[in-house]
């Protein structure tokens, strides 16, 4: 019998393939040579942080470059390559970080998985009379490649802003940004999001999804409203940090900085966003960086077991719906499906915990009549569980854990202007991930904040033995003057 395929490698089926003009395409090859470019004008670590954070905010979503045998190359894998390739051609001063062997371990691990998870998924899963494809031993290379593609901006951050100044740069370098993208997120809020049709031929995703409380949320060249709002509230946040270390960003001062994108954040219309900036803001401005580290650890190390908490029922699901309820009755009938659909998605990864499903869709339930998914995948946690099992999800989430912990030696003592801007970063990779939780939006410069933060260790750990050896050769330089 002959049956149809069903193709669905996303996260969400789409009804049409967008098409992409030549501009996009134009863009894309085009940005290795804007990379080259960057590197020749900057220093390295400023050349790093722009040429990905640039190209994340500027390049087209939804539109790649198919080659044979290797993975789609898009916003994210092309500028990684072409920045980890110019940072090894150009190298750097400071010395080479002690190699964490966990962290290590934990990259080879998010490497290979794939691999694993095609070892028990290559064959079709039917479907009435159609088929999903299986996850073949191709696919796992393939996907093999992509992770370590996605690593290279977590090895960036690890050799080359691991330095106090390395990330001053970096913090600095998010809020200018925010700053800057926040011109084209307000000419949207006004005139609804029209700049990557504009520019580059289609919009990625539904337009419909965009229109709220009588306005526009802005998507500018992101893949969608809820990623703007998210970055929007992370520059926001990041700001108050720089008000905290007294900075001045683009010569305006980090308080009126921070008003001005806390504004923005509201004008995205995205709840999850103003709570993450307006639960914080107490946070950055009345306590000290060690709290903030703490607070991120807590949410590190829930968001790595939260597969077995929702397992266990030990999250309060039913009480934040009885919560929503009593706000909009809207967001509480959101929630609930969101979470029925957490629930069926949950089930059907327990079936294969350890390597997962892959992709395709196979971690998905469909209709078996009409062949159309009956679920919808929303959070990055229950994607990563259901495609990859514990083995893809530990080596991820791990990597990040190890990282946050790794910070809290670094704000220990007095509070100076470099603790906060440890622990400050260490705070924006926190509130990504909570938001990991209902979203899905893993930001590129999310592995460049967490290389960043776990190369911090070892950079302390070379500041106090350089202190060791001063202070013991200045107590031998005064023992050996006679009296």
């Amino acid at each position: 019998m002959c049956r149809e395929r069903l193709f669905n490698h996303g996260n969400r089926q789409r009804e049409r393939t967008p098409i992409p003009n030549t501009v996009a395409y134009v863009a894309l090859y085009a940005w290795p040579a804007v990379c080259v470019l960057l590197f020749v004008m900057l220093p390295v670590e400023k050349a790093a942080i722009w040429s990905l954070l640039a190209g994340y905010l500027l390049l087209p979503s939804a539109t790649s470059i198919d080659v044979a045998l290797l993975p789609p190359l898009d916003k994210y894998s092309i500028p990684a390559l072409s920045t980890f390739l110019l940072c090894a051609m150009r190298g750097t001063q400071t010395p080479r970080p002690r190699r964490s062997l966990l962290i290590y371990v934990c990259a080879l691990a998010f490497v290979v998985s794939p691999l694993f998870t095609s070892l028990n998924n290559s064959y079709e899963l039917h479907i009435g009379d159609k088929s999903l494809p299986g996850f073949y031993p191709m696919d796992g290379v393939k996907l093999a490649l992509q992770n370590l593609i996605t690593l290279a901006p977590f090895f960036i951050g690890l050799r080359y802003l691991g330095s106090d100044d390395g990330r001053a740069v970096l913090l600095r370098a998010i809020v200018a940004a925010g700053l800057v993208y926040s011109l084209p997120m307000l000419f949207e809020v006004r005139m609804s999001p029209q700049l990557h049709s504009w520019v580059y031929g289609f919009f990625p995703g539904g337009f419909g999804q965009h229109y709220r409380a009588g306005g526009f949320r802005p998507v500018v060249f992101l893949s969608q409203g809820l990623e703007a709002a998210l970055f929007a509230a992370l520059a926001c946040i990041a700001a108050l940090i720089a008000v905290r270390a007294r900075w001045q960003i683009l010569r305006v001062p980090a308080s009126a900085a921070s008003a001005y994108l806390g504004v923005v954040v509201i004008m995205c219309k995205t709840l999850g966003a103003a709570l993450y900036a307006g639960l914080v803001a107490p946070l950055v401005l009345f306590t000290t960086p060690r709290t903030w580290v703490r607070v991120s650890c807590v949410i590190a190390l829930m968001l790595a077991m939260y597969p077995m908490l929702r397992n266990y029922d030990l999250v309060p699901v039913r009480r934040v719906s009885a919560v929503a309820s009593s706000v909009s009755a809207d967001r509480a009938g959101s929630f609930a499906v969101r979470v029925a659909n957490e629930d069926v998605l949950l089930a059907k990864a327990n079936q294969k915990p350890f390597f997962g499903w892959g992709t395709w869709g196979r971690n998905r339930l469909f209709d078996q009549d009409s062949g159309k998914s009956v679920t919808i995948t929303d959070g990055a946690w229950i994607i990563r569980y259901g495609m990859f099992g514990w083995l893809g999800y530990l080596s991820l989430f791990g990597l990040f854990v190890v990282s946050i912990f790794s910070a809290r030696q670094g704000v220990r003592g007095p509070v100076t202007t470099a603790s906060i801007v440890l622990g400050g970063l260490t705070l924006l990779l926190g509130i990504n991930l909570l938001d990991l939780i209902p979203n899905a939006n893993l930001l590129p410069f999310t592995y460049l904040v967490a290389g960043s933060i776990a190369g911090q260790a070892r950079a302390r750990e070379r500041a106090q033995r350089r202190q060791g050896v001063a202070a013991a050769r200045a107590r031998e330089t005064t023992l050996a003057v006679p009296n």
